[in-house]
């Protein structure tokens, strides 16, 4: 590397993963990065599938190596996703600069925390997202650079060839600066599940941070082709969208994107729905509806 290699914490939150977190964690192994300047901090979910004896014994195997530490947190109940990220900090070694987030069911080859880190050194850096493709089809991208329009609050993406400031990106992968998170108080704990990223790298750009995709960093996602819906995640998609526009847009734009979903956006999605006749008593029609009007309602957390 061309700078002094920061120090990074490795922060992984898991329920129930043991078949795909070893994977994962076998790649941080293959990372062509100085190892005394990562920590890997595994927090498990309150899991009951062995994960946490299965990283247990890994780490033991690990210990050889001159990782900067290895750390299991093992908590009494199932956090989600993204609201471990606000309570593990204290944990997090405070030589850390950056807290490369990965979801457990993520691999990569040996160079890609390199070219996060180096995407990072742009000035007012907070978010640096990497390119994440499918693990059974790795040609195909998963996700890009994402941009939200701010009259309609609708989502677009980028496949870009070279790193480019964007909106978001997705935290399946990514690589957040310390200082920032502390800035900005973490994630929202509002949302539950959906739209917490794009909650984050919004509140960054309107702090004046920035936030880079870099396709060169490459994560294999291991996720369907075609995506994973089930009522609850539509419930949450819907409602969030709301309670983000809301949060985040500001007048005049909060107040088109607004109408802009009410008036076109969830009529179509009813429409799409009904035209696809998911599920015998249409469970995905009664979450968007029930998302619609808890989000217009306000209603925050863990609702479904």
């Amino acid at each position: 590397m061309n700078i002094i290699p920061p120090n990074v914490s490795i922060f992984i939150p898991t329920f129930n993963d043991r078949k795909d977190l070893l994977p994962c964690l076998e790649s941080i192994r293959r990372l062509d990065y100085p190892k005394e300047k990562i920590e890997i901090v595994v927090w498990d979910n309150a899991s009951n599938d062995g994960t946490g004896e299965a990283v247990k014994g890994l780490f033991s195997k690990m210990k050889s190596t001159a990782w900067a530490d290895l750390k299991l947190i093992e908590w009494n109940k199932n956090e989600g996703s993204y609201i471990p990220y606000n309570l593990v900090q204290e944990h997090f070694s405070q030589k850390s600069q950056y807290i490369l987030g990965l979801d457990a069911d993520i691999e990569f080859s040996g160079n890609m925390l390199i070219d996060l880190v180096h995407a990072a050194q742009e000035d007012r850096t907070a978010v640096v997202g990497a390119r994440s493709v499918y693990h059974d089809n790795p040609e195909k991208t998963a996700h890009g650079a994402g941009f939200v329009d701010p009259w309609t609050g609708s989502y677009g993406e980028k496949e870009p060839e070279k790193s480019i400031e964007c909106d978001y990106v997705i935290g399946c992968c990514w690589l957040l600066s310390r200082s920032v998170f502390k800035f900005l108080g973490g994630f929202d704990p509002d949302y539950y599940i959906n739209h917490w990223e794009v909650d984050y790298c919004l509140r960054a750009r309107q702090n004046g941070y920035r936030v880079f995709y870099e396709p060169k960093a490459i994560a294999q996602h291991k996720i369907p082709l075609h995506g994973t819906l089930n009522p609850e995640r539509i419930y949450y998609l819907y409602r969030n969208k709301l309670i983000l526009i809301k949060k985040i847009f500001r007048p005049p734009g909060k107040w088109s994107a607004l109408v802009f979903h009410l008036i076109f956006g969830f009529p179509k999605a009813l429409s799409d729905s009904l035209m696809r006749r998911r599920g015998y008593d249409h469970a995905e029609i009664k979450a968007i509806l029930r998302g619609i009007g808890d989000g217009c309602m306000g209603r925050l957390g863990k609702t479904f």
